[in-house]
This record gives structure tokens, C-alpha cells and sequence, in this order.
């Protein structure tokens, strides 16, 4: 998946206190403790500026219809920017763009205008003058530009596409024929044979067959047909409004009636930071990524190979669909991702929408554990215009609370990551000798090293290496196996294949290491998992590097140790097939619940582990050659549903958005199992479950939202698309702001307090009327009721429900689920419960300013029983100042250019801690971001635990009970303004942690010391005697007889 940075408020420290494969090594500290001040820079940056009225696709939203009470629905009707009344539009728009870009003054140049997704526009500004576009009235919001990361042959068998009876491409003829899927990503190969527009000439059944590829005698019998020109196999598209503009290797004609729209948008991108000198400035995809999410989709019937061996025919989901490619994610130097700044991802998605799209594969995303960033706001814009988005949930799992966004909006599908059954390839190598272990191995080619195709193959000894040296460069301990020493045993290496275990020093210093010695090709271990692709300095060596996995490399050690010879091939054609078994949630598949409560994400999960489709040929940081490979995400997840959300769209062509999103929801498979685990996984895994796409065709029921309840689920979340005067005209109306309100395929509860009560409807889709009864599976100890529990509806008619969800027993603050299915003779429609019984609903932190004082909050009780509170802090911050430098390629390496690193020794029995930065304590206009690794009890063994990383410097990580031992906290000059001596910044990096026995003595809570279910009471805290010019730091914990169960922060600024 592509990520980018995140957006906090920017104010004074007292007013805004809150902050919305590497080679480990030991730690260094840093000292000093100073607050710094706040310099305001004259540089300019780039910012998305969002104006007050509504773009296109909102105007025409809402010009179907008045504002109607909420049960009251409108039927799609897709936009079209060359109608009289859009153009006239968008060229008011155009008019009171300018009219605000005026007044920000001279020296503000504009980048783009956005007036179909966004109404608004993209400019490079001082924050100066940023500042004054703020305070406009016509100004909604102003976002500063922010980067995110790409989220990275038996799939349509696995989703029985062509069972007979009920296939969608067999029994109902679907292919998306002139469906057009928009792809938000790296670009596109030109010419790729997946998105040709022409087939071969007619030829007999056994001329298409594998064959008569692959076989002598069928390619000398099938020639005459070869001989043949290709035929037309898609006519032109009528009412499209895309373009294809041509660039570095990409004409114009590279598109086609299948490939009939590519642009690129990298204005934001440059002015962020170096590009690769490999990109392309053009639609053409240097990573390989989006040729790959758009083959997926909607690829037509290829056959494939890799390294020159045959793997069969790989086709997308839909493959007549139409594919326009919008390119707004660009790779960094020496970078193998793309990434992509929001200013031209919300160009992009305002360029897609303007030009026709029906559905939007977008495989891009953040952490942001909010909705509220432009490309949020575009997408929300599209979904008004009937155009459906499937986005990636990320592939930050398998840990909960791990989806961001934009996955985290419930206008779009998010996609989850799970493997389907068949088989799949990946490279190897090949032991000969001896035969006790003699066969093929998955391997992973290092990308820094001379590519293993350009060579012939390399048969050699194993040898293992010997450098005499326990101890790495950096001084943490090593061995004598990991070659990060000069080696001592060269004469064996000499001519062999070095044996290596990876550790902690450079791959490009332990394979030089093994070439000095003579090696012919360096072989590297992992020393936990599978192989992972080596990354490092290219040019620094001339032999071959490749891993293998922690368990094949112990096969190989023990027959080393037995003193047995170990003869391997290294040859870039072999390949290993293993079979796959499905429905495993893949690990790295971002887990639920989503950013905002009581909407429950992901919403669907689908085929994302090994996929096999297009690739680019010609990427910029990878081997080069193939036009297909196999790849792993819920980026490889999202096409496949956007894909089959064409075939839906085919066959019922009025359907709105949230209809095809409901229908794939209510329809879904529930069995699937966590990896390594017999446990049955749940809905914070994969939603409404595996997509099943015969049955969403016909779902029964569908749950569709209007226009105003997603203005209306905006305002409660304070999102920028709607403004104060739309949400009083909502709230007039009769529209709850309340998350679990939304008319979503799916109930979510996350603080159950005794008793909670939801609103649902449900639409008949279909020609006949149709009744239900409801079936209830309630999640333990929690009563369902469901009122009415009958429904009969005629066709296109709507009836509204009630689901009230009571505590009844067991333990409280923990997730539980269950579900309600809606049952008639022929139909099922499901939806998935999630509810946390909580026993204590409290403010998760209160902010406040003064040496003393006094704070009052409510505290709802889900329980009767005893009450205390416990008192932690308030204590002041461990601080430590620094300089760094900045980084030309605004990439995070840890110890590399534009890296600080810091050191805190966290002691045993803490409750919380806490890492920040502000605006207000650097030297400068800057963005500086932070990443931090929790490394043991002795700081020898690092590994990241988070990041935070806002498009300013206001940064904060959190981590309730945190485990003793050292956390490094690395400081990352992402982009900073000039200082003495160059860009760097100076900064105050702000610690602060406690304990559970931690009462420092300056703050007091008080509050009842009984409770009754149901009821709400009033906790005070007093605070005083604090030191001026600080910021103090503590907790409010919430006790029951089981113990804590609730903490609320308490941070007091001086």
C-alpha cells in the first residue's frame, strides 16, 4: 500500500498540546534539557486549500434533490462535466478561486485547481499566507501537503466466477464490458499485453490451448494462425471524458479502446523532494505497483511467464473493463515503493471523477487515525457522484487498531488481505548435493547486488564464513558466521558460494566482505522468517547476494556440521511452485477496529497473498525483464474487489454506491482462520467476511446511505467536507450525528454503557417483493433485539429497523461479536455485530493551562459496585534538545542522512509514556517526524513499535504499560528550513512517563465512591504548584472492583 504524512492542528504549545528491512545496531544517547521558541520561517511549502461552497459533484448531488427527511433516498444519476449547467458551474468555481488565491499576495504560485472532488486548489505559500487563506470566510480548511506510502491465476476459480450454475462470468456473462475502473497508483507499463485492445485472429479450439504454446509440434501446427493480424476486440467508448497525456517513454497511442485514459500529476511530488532518476515523467510505471493493481482488476486473458518459465493464463476480474490510469505516486531515490503526496492524489481523484469513472481502485493510505484529509474529503465528493472506491486497509497488522486513512471512512469498501487456494511461484535455488536435502528453495535476490539474470548460472560449494569476530562494527555483539569482519577463512570461501547469517551490519559489508575472499555469490540466512529482498548502496560490489529463509538455512548448517558437502545452483530461471491454501488472513493485513468508533472496518476481505499479474518491465529499482510477477498486500486485495464491484455495476447499472458496497458486505463468508492459529478469525479481521461475488449479485437487501446522513456522520466527526451552517440545516432536519447511526452493513458499538439502541434500513434491489424474518447470533452476554422482527417490502421499497443491543454478563471492556441475518426463502442477508460492554465510559484526556486550577468531567458507569480513583503525576518532562540535519531524500533510514537518535531508559511498573515534539520548540518553519523502536532490556535488539509523522513538527506517540528497558526515539528531518551552516533545525524532543504508585503530589481527583449501572456521576481534579514554562504530564485512573479499566490523561501546560 502508498502511504503519506498527516495533518495535526498548528498552534501555540498551551492551546494545541495534542498530536493527532533495517540493520539493528546498539544505541547512543543524547543529553540536554531546554525549551526552545518559536521562529516563524518565510519558506514556502505546498498546501490543499479547500474552499466553502460545493464542488461539482456535490452541486450536482444535491441539485437531484431537496433536503429530505432521513428515510428518504435519491437514486444515482452520474455526473457529467460537459453538461451546461456543470460547466457553468466549475467556471464559477474557477472565478472564486482566483478571487481567494488573490488574496493571499504576492509570491503565491498555484499548483492545481480541484473542482469536481475537492472545490479548491493546491498552491506553494509562506505559512504566512497560509495563515491569512485561513481566515476567510471562504475558506473551509487549508491542509499543508502530505505524503503517503503504496500499500502493496487462481483467483477467479477460488471466487467461483465461473461455477455453472451461478457464475457472474459464466451463467450471467459478466465481464465489465465497458465498465471504467479508475486506478490511483504508480502508473502503467505501455503496451503491456493485459491491456491490449486487439486479439488474436479466430484460430481452432486446440490453437488456444497451453499446447500450442509450449510444445514443438503445437507451435509448427498453429503457425499459419500465428501469422495472422490481430483483430479489434473493444469498440470506443462513448460519453468518456479522460484524456491520455504522453511524457518520458509514453506516447499518447500508448492507449487504446481498453487502456483509454492515463495521467500524471507530480507537481506536489517535486516540490517535496528529489525523484528518482529512474522515474519517468509520464503515465509510465517505474515500480510496477499500479500495473499491477490495474491488470488485477480488470486484465484481459494473457498467458504468463517468468524468467522464462511458463506459469499459465492470468486474467482480472473483469476483464473487459475499461482502465484509465491516473499516476500520482512517484518512487524517491533508490527507493523500490512509490509514494504519493495528497496534493496530486486529490488532483488525481478529482481528474478521475471529472472524467467518467464508475469505480476507483485506490491501494494508497496512512496510519492517520483520522478521516479528515483531503483525499478523505475527494473521495467522500465521488461517492455523491456515483462513483464507487475500494481502498487498501494497510498492511500494518496484524495488530487491532491498525487501519487508517482514508480505509477508515465508511463511504468507501476497504479491503482486507487473505489467501486463496491454488498455487503459486516464487525464485529458488537448487541444492544438488547431497540428496538427503537435494531440491529447491525459495530465495530472495538482494537489489543492490549485479542481477543473477545477466549471468550464467553459478554452480558451487557452500561454504560457511569465518571472520574470526564476535563483536559488529557498531559494537553490539555479532558472530563469527555473519561476514561483517574481513574473513579468515578465505582460502575456503575462495571460488565457492559464501554462507552468511544475516546480523547486524550492512548486507553491502558482509558480501564485500565474501568477495574480497573470493566468493562467487554471497548466500544469506535469515535468522527468523522467510527471505526478505536486501536492500544497500548499488555499485559496491560485482557478485551476486541472495537469502533464504531461517528454516531451509538450519537444513543446510546441519549438514554442514556433519561435515557433509552442500553443491547448490544459483540460475534466475528457477522457480518454485508450492500450493497455497486459502482462506488465511494474511498477517500483515491491517486489522479493525477502524480510526473512528462505532464504524466497523475492514469491510470486506479478498485474495491479497502471492497474486500473480502485470508488472512493469522496466522498473526503476528492480529487476528488470518480466512483465508479470507475483506480489503480496491488500493492495493485490483491492483490485480484486474493485474488479468484481465492475461486474456488479455491469449488471445492475443504477445501483449507487452504497448498494454494491452493502451487497458484497451482506453476502460475505465468514470461514476464515487467523495464520498459525486453529482460532477462527473475527470481524476486526476481515469485516463482513470473504467476498462472495455469485451471491451479491442477488443480496436480497441492500443498506443504502444518502448524500445527507454521510453530511450528517461528517459533522459528528468535525470532518472540513461540511461547514457549521450545513450541519445546523442537518441537525433541523432530524439527522444523528452519531457514528453508530450510519445506515452501514455492519453495527459497532465500542462503549456500551448498559443499553445502546441503533436505526437501520434496508431497501428491496429487487423485481419482486420479498419478506424476512430476522435471525439473531448475539455476541455473548449482550441481549439483541430486534424490532420489527418481520419485514415485507414491494419492489424498491425501504423499511427501517431497531437493534438494541443490552448488557447482560461476563466481563466487561472486552470485544465480542456476533451477527443478525435478515432470512427469507431464498436470501440471507447478514450483518456483523462488534460491541465492547464497557464498564466505564470516561474522557480519554483532559487538556488544560495553569500553576493550578480545577477540571470537572462526567463519567458514565456500566456497572454497580465500588468506585475509586487513582492519582499518577503530574510530572514534568524529560527533555532533550538536539539538531538534525535535513534529508535530501525524505526517506527514513534509521542512522542514515538527516537521523537523531535519542535514548530513554523506561523503568518497570510504568502506566504510560509519552513521545512529543511541537511546532513551538523548533528553530524554524520544519517538519520533523519521529520513529520509535523498543530495543530490550540492555538496548541490543531494536525493533520499530511506532511512528509518528504530521506534515509540521507536532508529533506524538503513545503506549499504555509500557514494557521496561530502552526506547529509541529517532528524529527525522523530513524537511526543514535553513540554519546557520545549512537546512537543518533545532528542535526539543519532550518525554514523559508514570507509574502506577506514581502520586508526585500536586494533583488530587475526587468523585463518588459507589455506582449504579446506567448512570452518569462528575469527577473533579485539582491541580497546583506547578512550575511555570512547563508542561506536566499525568493520569486519572478509573478503578472497579476488577481492578483498572480506564485511564485518562491529564496534560497541564505552564
Amino acid at each position: 500500500m502508498i502511504l503519506r504524512h498527516t495533518l495535526p492542528a498548528c498552534s501555540l504549545i498551551l492551546i494545541s498540546l495534542g498530536a493527532s528491512a533495517e540493520n539493528e545496531s546498539a544505541l547512543g544517547g543524547t543529553d540536554g534539557m531546554r525549551l526552545g521558541s518559536s521562529d516563524e520561517s518565510a519558506s514556502s511549502k505546498i498546501y490543499v486549500v479547500q474552499l466553502r461552497s460545493p464542488s461539482a459533484a456535490e452541486y450536482h448531488a444535491s441539485n437531484l434533490k431537496p433536503l429530505a427527511s432521513a428515510t428518504q433516498q435519491k437514486s444515482g444519476v452520474r455526473l457529467e462535466k460537459s453538461s451546461a449547467a456543470i460547466q457553468s458551474y466549475t467556471e464559477k468555481l474557477e472565478s472564486e478561486q482566483q478571487q481567494v488565491l488573490s488574496k493571499a499576495g504576492a509570491g503565491a504560485n498555484q499548483i492545481y485547481s480541484y473542482k469536481f472532488g475537492l472545490n479548491g486548489f493546491a498552491v506553494r505559500m509562506s505559512p504566512v499566507q497560509a495563515q491569512k487563506l485561513r481566515g476567510l470566510d471562504e475558506v473551509l480548511n487549508v491542509w499543508e501537503d502530505e505524503v503517503r506510502p503504496l500499500v502493496t491465476t487462481d483467483s477467479r476459480n477460488f471466487l467461483r466466477l465461473f461455477d455453472n450454475p451461478g457464475g457472474l462470468r459464466s451463467e450471467h456473462e459478466l465481464d465489465g464490458e465497458d465498465v471504467i475502473i479508475g486506478v490511483i497508483d504508480s502508473g502503467i507499463a505501455p503496451n503491456h499485453p493485459s491491456l491490449a485492445d486487439k486479439r488474436k485472429a479466430d484460430r481452432p479450439r486446440v490453437c488456444r490451448s497451453s499446447w500450442a504454446e509450449t510444445t514443438i509440434l503445437g507451435k509448427w501446427l498453429c503457425r499459419s494462425y500465428d501469422r495472422k493480424p490481430d483483430v479489434p476486440d473493444f469498440e470506443p467508448v462513448e460519453n468518456w471524458g479522460g484524456t491520455c497525456e504522453s511524457g518520458e517513454q509514453f506516447e499518447a497511442t500508448a492507449c487504446n479502446n481498453k487502456l483509454i485514459g492515463a495521467r500524471w500529476f507530480i507537481t506536489g511530488a517535486e516540490n517535496s523532494g528529489p525523484i528518482d532518476a529512474n522515474e519517468y515523467r509520464s503515465p509510465h510505471d517505474a515500480d510496477g505497483h499500479g500495473t499491477h493493481t490495474a491488470t488485477t482488476a480488470a486484465g484481459r486473458r494473457v498467458s504468463a511467464s517468468i524468467f522464462g518459465t511458463l506459469i499459465g493464463d492470468v486474467e482480472g476480474m473483469a476483464p473487459r473493463a475499461r482502465v484509465a490510469v491516473y499516476k500520482a505516486c512517484w518512487l524517491r531515490p533508490s527507493e523500490s515503493r512509490a509514494s504519493c503526496n495528497s496534493s496530486d492524489l486529490a488532483s488525481a481523484i478529482d481528474a478521475a471523477v471529472a472524467d467518467g469513472v464508475d469505480i476507483i481502485s485506490y491501494s494508497v493510505g496512512s496510519s492517520m487515525r483520522d478521516i479528515t484529509a483531503p483525499d478523505d474529503v475527494a473521495l467522500m465528493a465521488a461517492t455523491k457522484a456515483d462513483v464507487l472506491a475500494v481502498v487498501a486497509a494497510g498492511n500494518d497488522g496484524p495488530g487491532i487498531g491498525t487501519i487508517g486513512s482514508p480505509a477508515g471512512a465508511p463511504w468507501v469498501i476497504t479491503a482486507a488481505a487473505s489467501t486463496r487456494s491454488g498455487s503459486s511461484s516464487v525464485e529458488a535455488m537448487e541444492v544438488s548435493t547431497p540428496s538427503s536435502i537435494a531440491g529447491k528453495y525459495a530465495t530472495r535476490e538482494a537489489l543492490f547486488s549485479p542481477p543473477l539474470a545477466d549471468q550464467d548460472p553459478i554452480e558451487a560449494s557452500l561454504v560457511l564464513v569465518d571472520d574470526n569476530d564476535t563483536s559488529l562494527p557498531s559494537g553490539n555483539n555479532g558472530v563469527r558466521t555473519d561476514g561483517c569482519q574481513p574473513l579468515v577463512n578465505g582460502d575456503e570461501v575462495s571460488g565457492n558460494i559464501a554462507l552468511m547469517q544475516r546480523s547486524g551490519c550492512l548486507f553491502t559489508d558482509m558480501v564485500r566482505n565474501a568477495e574480497e575472499a573470493g566468493a562467487v555469490a554471497a548466500l544469506i540466512y535469515n535468522i527468523a522468517g522467510d527471505p526478505i529482498v536486501m536492500f544497500g548502496e548499488s555499485g559496491i560490489v560485482d557478485i551476486p547476494a541472495l537469502m533464504i529463509g531461517q528454516a531451509d538455512g538450519n537444513l543446510i548448517l546441519a549438514e554442514l556440521d556433519a561435515d557433509n558437502e552442500v553443491s547448490v545452483v544459483l540460475d534466475k530461471s528457477l522457480l518454485l511452485e508450492s500450493s497455497d491454501t486459502g482462506n488465511i488472513m494474511a498477517n500483515f493485513s491491517a486489522r479493525g477496529p477502524g480510526p473512528v468508533a462505532d464504524v466497523l472496518k475492514p469491510d470486506v476481505t479478498a485474495p491479497g497473498v502471492n497474486i500473480i499479474a502485470g508488472f512493469t518491465p522496466e522498473p526503476a529499482n528492480a529487476m528488470s525483464g518480466e512483465n508479470f510477477a507475483y506480489l503480496s498486500g491488500t493492495s493485490m486485495s483491492t483490485p480484486h474487489v474493485a474488479g468484481v464491484a465492475a461486474l456488479l455495476r455491469q449488471a445492475h447499472p443504477n445501483w449507487p454506491p452504497a448498494a454494491i458496497k452493502s451487497a458484497l458486505m451482506t453476502s460475505a463468508r465468514q470461514n476464515l482462520q487467523n495464520p498459525n492459529s486453529a482460532i477462527g478469525a473475527h470481524p476486526f479481521d476481515y469485516g463482513a467476511g470473504h467476498i462472495v461475488p455469485n451471491a451479491a449479485i442477488d443480496p436480497g437487501l441492500v443498506f443504502e446511505v444518502s448524500d445527507d446522513e454521510y453530511d450528517a456522520y461528517a459533522c459528528g466527526i468535525a470532518s472540513p467536507a461540511v461547514d457549521q451552517a450545513r450541519c445546523d440545516e442537518l441537525a433541523a432536519a432530524g439527522y444523528s450525528f452519531f457514528s453508530r447511526q450510519l445506515n452501514q452493513p455492519s453495527i459497532s458499538v465500542s462503549r456500551l454503557v448498559s443499553q445502546a439502541t441503533l436505526q437501520r434500513r434496508v431497501t428491496n434491489p429487487g423485481n419482486e417483493a420479498v419478506s424476512f424474518n430476522v435471525q439473531v447470533t448475539p455476541p455473548s452476554g449482550i441481549r439483541v433485539d430486534v424490532n420489527p422482527p418481520s419485514i415485507s417490502l414491494a419492489p424498491g421499497e425501504s423499511a427501517s429497523y431497531e437493534v438494541t443491543l443490552t448488557y447482560e454478563s461476563g466481563a466487561l471492556d472486552l470485544w465480542r461479536f456476533g451477527s443478525m441475518t435478515w432470512v427469507s426463502n431464498d436470501h440471507e442477508v447478514r450483518s456483523p455485530i462488534a460491541v465492547k460492554p464497557a464498564s466505564i465510559n470516561a474522557p480519554g484526556e483532559i487538556i488544560a493551562a495553569g500553576g493550578s486550577g480545577s477540571r470537572t468531567f462526567p463519567v458514565q458507569f456500566g456497572y454497580s459496585g465500588s468506585y475509586n480513583l487513582g492519582v499518577h503525576g503530574l510530572n514534568a518532562p524529560t527533555i532533550q534538545n538536539a539538531f538534525v540535519a535535513n534529508d535530501p531524500n525524505k526517506t527514513f533510514v534509521r542512522f542514515g542522512t538527516g537521523v537523531t537518535e535519542h535514548v530513554f531508559v523506561v523503568p518497570a511498573n510504568q502506566l504510560f509514556l509519552r513521545f512529543s515534539m511541537f511546532d513551538a520548540l523548533t528553530d524554524g518553519n520544519d517538519d520533523l517526524d519521529m520513529y520509535i523502536y523498543y530495543c530490550g532490556a540492555d538496548g541490543s535488539a531494536c525493533s520499530r513499535i511506532g511512528e509518528s509523522g504530521a506534515p509540521t513538527s507536532q508529533e506524538q506517540f503513545n503506549l499504555f504499560r509500557p514494557t521496561p528497558g530502552y526506547y529509541g526515539v529517532y528524529v527525522h528531518g523530513f524537511e526543514t528550513d535553513e540554519v546557520a551552516g545549512g537546512p537543518g533545525a533545532n528542535y526539543s524532543l519532550l518525554a514523559w512517563w508514570f507509574g502506577e504508585n506514581d502520586d508526585a503530589g500536586n494533583m488530587t481527583a475526587n468523585g463518588p465512591a459507589f455506582v449504579a449501572a446506567g448512570t452518569t456521576a462528575d469527577v473533579t481534579v485539582d491541580w497546583a504548584g506547578l512550575l511555570p514554562n512547563n508542561i506536566y504530564l499525568g493520569g486519572v485512573s478509573h478503578i472497579t472492583p476488577l481492578g483498572l479499566v480506564e485511564l485518562t490523561i491529564i496534560t497541564i501546560g505552564n
